[in-house]
């Protein structure tokens, strides 16, 4: 697309200007904050007008290799090659930055406020109107997680996840992320319009491998939709669920076996023998995985094949429940979802630890839970 058309015909002429001056400056090793600043001027009028992303990069691209194709013949570098390539390895640097302090920094302070007055069950409507971003009547609640990482680490993975979700949404979807992840809210009709390319498209762009949950829900029922989205994101994460997009679909009989209940303290039970073996339970959490071969699962553990044989018969003689059996895995499964969600609802009470030294978990009598 050409550049007058996008700039509306005197914009491209300052940016190019601009251009021309930063890298000559930066090739003559002068100050660049004038030229900094008249290239950040021209492009706040571009970001103003609400040109996508994608195009205003192309153009400012345009305008840089024209001013330093033009810089470059006027000071003779042609016979310098690394000259050449570290200032246009600057000025794409400069770029870039002023890029993302104008349009993604500038809004998504407004565009995260809008989407956490909705999760708060707010009105959105101010918040709506200074951003100018229509507030959708319904929308996919989507959990999110980023592989752990160190701040320095996590602030670029977010910013291209940022530029991903405007590139490729506009300023629809309404993100609210942090450093391992976050909820970004996107407008769907109905619950058939699941955004199934949305975990593979911020992957490829964040360059790591993104889980997500996802639960449909009115805008009036968003705050209650958002727990119960980020309840099966930690649910997917446990079983292997990694790198997908996960629904209600495939994770309720892991969901509904959470919810408190007589039935989920008997399961939990279940795994207390365990309780002083916890290398049998983790041996038993990759086994119920079923992504992973036993050859996998005994080089993540550093045991010989044999030896995870041994464990799991051993988790079969202190259960009572056969870990190699179909029927036997799906009861456990279902024991360890239970167990999982029950040691989070005591930690999040913060229960004191008795004085005689016993855990605050009760234990069901070893009476009451079936032997299979």
């Amino acid at each position: 697309m050409p550049t007058k058309a996008v700039s509306g015909g005197g914009a491209e002429l300052v940016v190019s200007n601009a251009c021309r001056e930063l890298i000559d400056c930066l090739r003559c090793g002068h100050g660049t904050s004038a030229a900094i600043r008249r290239l950040e001027i021209a492009a706040t009028g571009w970001a103003a007008t609400g040109i996508p992303v994608r195009t205003l990069n192309a153009q400012l691209r345009v305008c840089l290799v024209d001013a330093a194709r033009a810089v470059m013949r006027s000071a003779a570098l042609a016979d310098d090659p690394d000259a050449m390539l570290e200032v246009v390895i600057s000025a794409t640097a400069v770029v870039a930055e002023i890029y993302h302090r104008i349009r993604c920094d500038g809004r998504s302070g407004l565009i995260q406020s809008l989407a956490a007055a909705l999760l708060a069950g707010e009105s959105p409507l101010r918040l709506s109107r200074e951003c100018g971003i229509a507030v959708a009547e319904s929308y996919w609640v989507v959990a999110l997680s980023v592989p752990p990482g160190g701040a320095p680490a996590a602030e670029p993975v977010l910013r291209r996840i940022r530029v991903e979700l405007t590139e490729r949404y506009g300023d629809q979807v309404l993100p609210r992320l942090s450093a391992t992840g976050g909820t970004i809210l996107v407008p769907a009709a109905d619950a058939q319009d699941v955004p199934v390319t949305l975990v593979s498209e911020l992957s490829a762009a964040a360059q790591v491998p993104v889980t997500a949950a996802a639960v449909w829900a009115r805008q009036a029922e968003i705050p209650t939709a958002a727990p119960q989205a980020h309840e099966l994101l930690e649910l997917a994460l446990v079983f292997g669920r990694t790198g997908q997009l996960n629904t209600f679909a495939d994770l309720a009989l892991e969901y509904q076996l959470t919810r408190p209940g007589s039935s989920r303290e008997v399961l939990a039970a279940l795994l207390d023998p365990l309780d002083d073996h916890p290398y049998l339970e983790e041996t038993l959490r990759l086994h119920l995985r079923g992504d992973l071969s036993r050859r996998r699962i005994s080089q993540m553990l550093s045991i010989h094949t044999n030896t995870l044989d041994y464990r799991l018969k051993r988790v079969g003689r202190l259960t009572g429940v056969d870990p190699l059996s179909p029927d036997g895995q799906w009861y456990l499964r279902a024991a360890l979802v239970a167990r999982i969600s029950m040691s989070k609802q005591l930690a999040s009470q913060q229960l004191p630890t008795p004085v005689n030294g016993h855990s605050g978990r009760a234990r069901t009598p070893r009476s009451v839970v079936s032997r299979r």
